[in-house]
This record gives structure tokens, C-alpha cells and sequence, in this order.
């Protein structure tokens, strides 16, 4: 939820093209796309539509995922 909050915000600026989200709950995001019937499904799709809006107003708009392990250092 953290990461839809900030990336909802991020996406909001007018002068931001490139967006960074560092997380370590890409596993967890898998486990939400399953095909099962998920509550959080929804959180989900509203955050895609968002993400294809931003990506779809300029050309230069990236969003970029890295995964950081918890072990990492």
C-alpha cells in the first residue's frame, strides 16, 4: 500500500518523468496477481490504469522497479 500511495503522488508532479521504486515485496505482488480471487486485486487494477495513464501522457515517463532483497546490504 505504501508503494501505491508514493507512486500515486509521484505520478502527480508535473516535472517527473522517471520514477524509482525500490521494494522488496515484488514476491508478494506475484502472489497478488494470481488468478485466484484476491481482495487486494482491485488496489491493483487501479493502480495499473493509473500507471498506464502516466506512462501514456509523455514520452520520456519511465517507472522503474528494483528489487531489493531484504538480505541485501
Amino acid at each position: 500500500m505504501a508503494i501505491c500511495i508514493g507512486l500515486i503522488l509521484a505520478m502527480e508532479l508535473i516535472d517527473n518523468h522517471d520514477i524509482i521504486v525500490v521494494t522488496n515485496s515484488i514476491s508478494a505482488a506475484r502472489k497478488i496477481l494470481e488468478s485466484k480471487v484476491n481482495p487486494l486485486q482491485s488496489i491493483v487494477i487501479l493502480v495499473a490504469f493509473a500507471i498506464k495513464s502516466y506512462l501514456s501522457k509523455d514520452a520520456r515517463n519511465n517507472i522503474y522497479f528494483w528489487h531489493c532483497s531484504n538480505k541485501a546490504k
